[in-house]
């Protein structure tokens, strides 16, 4: 009775799945159970060595690393939720990817006994170490053709009660015909060669039922070297094969659309690429992007996201033949292949663009489901083509997916071809970036100011404008490197250069009583004033340059305050309570909102120069110059006008109350040292003026 029980014990077999660092990924009830926890879900990514004793981490290490596939029965024991020690079977099966690396293992773990050698008998103690292992046992007489095998063989093969008369014959019956050829080969160069043989294979049960086992074994001879029995061991591997499938699936597909990922299309596109090397028959890549999928995703939540690619995923394999494949390469970009379009060109375009057509088309059908009634959706597509010549995946997938910012640049909802001149404007964009990180750490920047003049001719201010003093293409100007600094980020680094540099330039004229009552305007970026540290990082160059921050003027956009008033207001009222001044630049340009004008905590507004610039001969512009004024005295704010170029359009900023004034007329954008001798010149002319050596006609 205590064997039988011994064995019971034995049969109660945990089960779990490592990854490639050994850590849980499942684990059965049982085995939790085993480890003395109710909650297997508990364990998950847990290192397994965390349970096992030291020799047993060891021949873990060993068999992890090992070439031979066989499986490994490990005799080792676990540590306990409370402290204590459980001998135990442990089965390792290990699985690798396709290049031969270790990819993670299924672990069967049964209890063992410590039963004394005088209890139990020999063949039992061998009954239990086959159960541990969850391994049957069989031999067969090859001239008798008498065989012997364990109830659980037997189990194996879906036999409870009613067992069969056992004979290779009965066995082969049960493989399936796909898995059979090479089973009869592998025992048949067994017996020829004198040696074990190891295979895995799917057997068909008297259920109907596929189930996967693994044998291992080796033939018997005589004297005269005549086989004379076979004998070996099965175990089913049917839990670690699924478990392998998903790892492999989880590894080249989508587990969200079940499409191919990035890892399997590249391997396909490889594969396309060498076919049409071969052939001479053309392809295409289209990469596909949905236009404003992130707003969907923000705004109804990233399960209707998810049901959102489920269609789109639909919809695109809907469009292909079947020799096409398409991919989910990520989030919401989708990458489609095409085989076999031919050698001619004509052929090959009007091809694309068909298929093109179609699929722009099919993402922009209604989408009726869920929260979605109705709703629409876009996508922008970038195609290259790709023939005999020496073409790479990585730079097809470059080149489309430049093809596809061009399309979703343009508007989105259309196809565009790559061209040679995208690689060239990019490879362009991205040694700019390199050259102005390097700029920026090897001091190349600087500040250079345009005075800012009131109406007593007076400078009063300034605007800090960047220049590069580049070392080989000398001074650069901003137009030419602020675009691609604002779309890498490097926008960032830059604005904290000049709001520094500003201050400390400010601190630096405190000292000079010529000089002490100077503003100073600094352009803040979208970016730099949206960072949650944007009111931070201004107090601690505030307190590092010991400034007054009343000559801090920072120029913002209507665009950065209006993607978020809420917040906007809150930064501007942080740093306005410190005494920093705020002006509204390019006022009138966008999409203004008189409401949203009254909540913002504004000093001045500024007349943007595409006003100012033909207020003259533009009476709309003239208007707008006039009606923005009367606003800005209506709210008590201060008026600056930009682009000032000529004494008639001075005058005519005068006479509707524009005070202050910066423009070409006055003096372009100059290094400190020239302002500096700029505002003295203009002191002194303004002094001799009012001295009486000039009217004050003759101040404009």
């Amino acid at each position: 009775m205590a064997s039988s029980e011994r064995l019971k014990g034995s049969t109660d077999k945990g089960f779990c799945v490592l990854d490639e660092a050994r850590c849980l990924m499942f684990a059965n009830a049982a085995f939790a159970k085993l480890l003395g926890t109710d909650d297997p879900h508990a364990l998950a990514g847990r290192p397994f060595d965390d349970f096992l004793e030291e020799p047993g981490r060891e021949m873990l290490r060993v068999a992890q690393h090992s070439d031979d596939p066989t499986p490994v029965l490990i005799r080792s024991s676990l540590h306990r939720s409370d402290g204590s020690w459980l001998p135990a079977f442990l089965t390792f099966h290990a699985f690798t990817t396709q290049a031969g690396d270790f990819a993670g293992a299924v672990l069967i773990v049964t209890r063992r006994s410590l039963g004394d050698s005088t209890a139990i008998s020999l063949s039992e103690r061998l009954e239990m170490a086959l159960s541990a292992g969850a391994l049957g046992a069989w031999s067969l007489d090859l001239r008798s053709g008498a065989a012997w095998r364990t109830a659980l063989h037997d189990q194996v093969f879906g036999y409870d009660d009613t067992l069969p008369h056992w004979t290779y014959e009965k066995f082969l019956e049960h493989v399936i015909d796909e898995d059979r050829p090479a089973v009869k080969r592998k025992l048949a160069v067994a017996i020829e060669t004198n040696s074990a043989w190891t295979f895995e294979c799917r057997i068909r049960r008297p259920d109907g039922v596929i189930r996967w086992i693994w044998a291992q074994g080796r033939p018997e001879f005589d004297l005269q070297g005549e086989p004379v029995a076979l004998f070996g061991v099965v175990k089913d591997i049917s839990e670690r094969k699924a478990a392998e499938e998903q790892i492999q699936f989880l590894a080249e597909y989508d587990p969200l659309t079940r499409l191919p990922n990035r890892r399997l299309l590249i391997d396909r596109l490889g594969q396309a690429v060498r076919g049409a090397q071969r052939s001479g028959q053309a392809g295409a890549v289209f990469f596909i992007d949905l236009d404003d999928f992130k707003t969907l995703n923000d705004t109804l939540g990233h399960h209707v996201g998810d049901q959102m690619l489920l269609e789109v995923a639909r919809r695109l394999l809907s469009c292909l033949r079947a020799q096409d494949t398409v991919a989910r390469f990520g989030g919401d970009e989708f990458v489609v292949i095409m085989e076999g379009l031919g050698s001619s060109q004509q052929d090959l375009v009007a091809g694309v663009q068909q298929l093109a057509d179609k699929i722009l088309a099919a993402i922009d059908q209604p989408y009726d489901f869920s929260v979605l009634q109705h709703r629409r959706m876009t996508c922008s597509i970038g195609a290259v083509t790709f023939d005999d010549s020496n073409d790479t995946p990585d730079s097809l997938l470059r080149q489309a997916d430049l093809a596809m910012y061009r399309a979703k640049s343009a508007g989105g909802h259309a196809v565009q071809f790559y061209e040679p001149e995208m690689q060239i404007a990019i490879d362009a964009r991205v040694a700019l970036e390199s050259e102005i990180q390097l700029g920026l750490k090897h001091g190349e920047f600087e500040l250079y100011y345009q005075p800012q003049i009131d109406i007593a001719g007076e400078t009063v201010a300034a605007e800090a404008l960047i220049r590069w003093r580049h070392p080989r293409r000398g001074l650069v100007s901003p137009i030419e490197f602020i675009p691609t600094a604002e779309d890498s980020g490097l926008i960032m680094p830059l604005g904290r250069f000049v709001l520094q540099a500003a201050c400390e330039q400010l601190g630096a004229w405190a000292g000079d009583p010529e000089l002490a009552q100077i503003s100073i305007a600094v352009n803040i970026s979208a970016r730099q004033f949206h960072h949650p540290d944007f009111v931070d990082d201004v107090f601690r160059v505030l307190d590092s340059s010991a400034i007054d921050p009343s000559r801090l003027v920072l120029e913002l956009t209507e665009s950065v305050l209006l993607d978020s008033i809420d917040d906007a207001v809150g930064k501007m009222a942080m740093l306005k309570a410190r005494g920093v001044r705020f002006s509204l630049d390019d006022f009138g340009t966008g999409y203004s909102s008189l409401y949203y004008l009254k909540l913002l905590p504004l000093d001045q507004l500024k007349i943007d120069q595409r006003f100012v610039g033909d207020l003259l001969t533009d009476a709309n512009d003239a208007a707008i110059v006039c009606t923005i004024i009367a606003l800005a005295q209506c709210l008590g704010l201060g008026v600056i006008a930009e682009g000032v170029e000529c004494e008639q359009a001075s005058d005519f900023l005068l006479a509707h109350q524009c005070h202050l004034q910066q423009g070409h007329l006055f003096s372009e954008a100059l290094e400190r040292e020239h302002f500096e001798t700029f505002l003295q010149c203009r002191r002194a002319d303004v002094c001799s003026r009012y001295n009486g050596q000039a009217s004050d006609s003759a101040l404009y």
